[in-house]
């Protein structure tokens, strides 16, 4: 049996029985009626085109909160990055300005740098590997860490699936394929990091930049899950799409741990149980859309390539590097933890 690494059997341990005491006092609560629940309006960004289903996801919370409460509590929901970008969301949290938010986790790293465990290339065998992760002993513990470190609580984690590779013109299939290739990256080091060890030249951009920059070629490819291509259009610029599966891609549903605590509990009782609902409801909705979008664009006349095993061990092999930068800076326990979850 795999063991849990000393940096999450401490939190851990306090975890359970908080958990134990939390699911008590909700059986013996039950339901709250609607005019227990005080009128309030809170602000919720995220960065995705609204026929995301992560955007989905979010509106649903929204509506779900407003139906609950009996209209008492507003969620005004604010997509497609209007009030700013995954890091301008994150400092808005911080400073009380957004309420909730949806970040990728690798945005949240530049805050956080512990949850650069979710974006080391190639560490997840499959979704499963990932939930386990995300919503397990390692999951809980990073986010315990991460609120005490920064007053950013951590309700869910939704989902926008495994990265993929896109280019304009250059099918890749290959490590030696990116040789050269000016490529749109998140803005983080860990990001950046994964592209140089491939020979690309990595481009740091806010993702609501990335269509622009593709379309006047300022970059020739990026990397996204098949939603985010297809989503945001991306499909349109680019030729070409390989499912390399690198990284799979946690979006946080984050709160501001200061609006959290003037909460009465039946609210936060509320926010908590409707987070995990709308949780669940857009990780099968993303997967269920994934190949219907990635049938859409072949459709369209992209090329897509699936790597074969020793293809994919070939990109994998070229990480090495990368894990050993990054086997110091996050830590050799909580790697080990992460590839024995199950």
């Amino acid at each position: 049996m795999p063991t849990l690494s000393g940096f999450a059997r401490k939190t851990f341990t306090s975890l359970r029985g908080v958990a134990a005491v939390a699911l008590v006092s909700g059986l013996a609560l039950g339901p709250a009626s609607a005019e227990d629940y005080p009128e309030m309006t809170l602000k919720f960004g995220h960065p995705y085109a609204e026929t995301h289903p992560l955007a989905k996801g979010a509106q649903m919370f929204a509506d779900t909160i407003a139906e609950k409460s009996d209209g008492a509590i507003t969620v005004e929901v604010f997509p497609n990055s209007t009030i700013g970008s995954s890091r301008d969301l994150v400092e808005s949290i911080q400073i009380g300005v957004v309420d909730f938010a949806l970040v990728p986790t690798t945005n949240v790293a530049s805050f956080y740098p512990p949850l650069d465990i979710f974006y080391l290339p190639f560490l997840f065998r499959d979704s499963e590997h990932a939930y386990a992760v995300s919503d397990g002993p390692v999951g809980e513990a990073l986010y315990a860490d991460m609120l005490d470190k920064t007053g950013i609580r951590t309700l869910g984690m939704y989902e926008s699936g495994f990265r993929t590779i896109t280019t304009r013109d250059k099918k890749i299939e290959k490590p030696e394929d990116m040789e050269g290739v000016k490529f749109r990256v998140v803005n983080n080091p860990l990001n950046v990091a994964t592209f140089k060890a491939l020979g690309a030249n990595p481009t740091p951009m806010a993702l609501s930049e990335v269509f622009t920059g593709l379309q006047q070629g300022t970059v020739d490819g990026q990397d996204n899950p098949v939603g985010n291509v297809k989503a945001f259009g991306f499909d349109k610029v680019q030729g070409n799409i390989t499912l390399s599966n690198h990284q799979w891609a946690g979006i946080m549903f984050l709160a501001d741990d200061k609006m959290w605590a003037d909460l009465p509990d039946n609210v936060k009782d509320l926010f908590a149980a409707t987070a995990k609902e709308t949780q669940e409801w857009e990780r099968k909705e993303l997967n269920a859309v994934e190949s219907q979008y990635l049938d859409e664009m072949e459709a369209d006349g992209m090329v897509v390539t699936r790597l074969t095993p020793e293809q994919a061990a070939a990109f994998q092999k070229a990480m090495e590097p990368v894990w050993e930068e990054y086997r110091e800076k996050i830590g050799s326990d909580l790697i080990q933890s992460a590839v024995e979850a199950n």
